[in-house]
């Protein structure tokens, strides 16, 4: 069965394959240079996205707005790729990809998407309240999950908490993959999270790359080990966290599920 998780990394992928035969035409352009044009052409994809996303909010049950979101949302994806495949040819692909255009371009359009998530949930709190109660969550908690999405999102634009904001979201993706997964449910509804949950170790990986005056930056070996342990241990909150949640929660919390 082809699934929509299939669909998510095959964006990505295709992604990487345009950036990588565009790496050896653009690879004599300082990474600088390249840097700042990915950023400006990210900044109008947001631009662009926050339009579409305000227009739906105000405009209800439009087919036209739907399908054209879509596609302007995969466009990140296979931005987010094509980032990484023009970096294959270079022979400075650690300095282009840890550039501040780079990963600040990367930062805001995972923090958009969060934002996104967080507000959307915010306007469709009855179907999500229902399935947070089908899940053994109380209201209170999908409130704190609005709020968190919300703050991460912002702490991911602001340096000095963006090592916060990447583990709070992890545990958040992570717990929702476990969440469908306790629920049975089929891994179509995991595709948000796993596509997010990839471009969070991404940037981690980048983030903890990038060059300071404060420390020598690790080698890659080192970064992939670092970021790899920090998802692990977000797996295993996420996890810890989901039981509690289920476990300590009185019913008298809970709010009845509309029928």
């Amino acid at each position: 069965m082809f699934y929509r998780v299939d669909y998510v990394l095959a964006v990505l992928f295709a992604g990487f394959l345009l950036g990588v035969p565009l790496s050896r035409s653009l690879r004599q352009i300082a990474s600088a240079r390249l840097a700042r044009s990915c950023y400006f052409l990210v900044v109008i994809l947001l631009v662009v996205r926050t339009a579409l996303f305000s227009a739906s909010l105000l405009v209800t049950g439009s087919s036209l707005l739907k399908h054209i979101s879509g596609p302007v949302g995969d466009l990140s994806g296979l931005l987010f790729g094509a980032l990484l495949g023009l970096a294959v040819r270079r022979t400075d692909a650690r300095q282009f990809l840890t550039e501040p255009g780079i990963v600040d371009a990367l930062r805001m359009t995972v923090a958009f998407t969060f934002a996104m998530a967080g507000m959307g949930k915010a306007f469709t709190m009855t179907p999500m309240t229902e399935f947070f109660v089908q899940s053994g969550y109380s209201v209170a908690f999908l409130k704190f999950i609005v709020i968190a999405e919300i703050f991460g999102a912002l702490g991911l634009l602001v340096p000095w908490s963006v090592v916060p904001a990447l583990l709070g979201l992890a545990v958040d993706m992570f717990g929702a993959v476990l969440t469908h997964v306790h629920n049975a449910d089929s891994l179509n509804d995991s595709t948000g999270a796993i596509g997010l949950l990839i471009r969070l170790f991404v940037i981690g990986i980048l983030w903890t790359l990038r060059p300071r005056t404060d420390r020598v930056s690790p080698t890659v070996r080192a970064a992939l080990a670092q970021v790899t342990a920090a998802a692990a241990s977000c797996l295993l909150l996420a996890l810890a966290g989901s039981i509690v949640m289920r476990h300590s929660i009185p019913p008298a919390t809970l709010a009845p599920v509309s029928r």
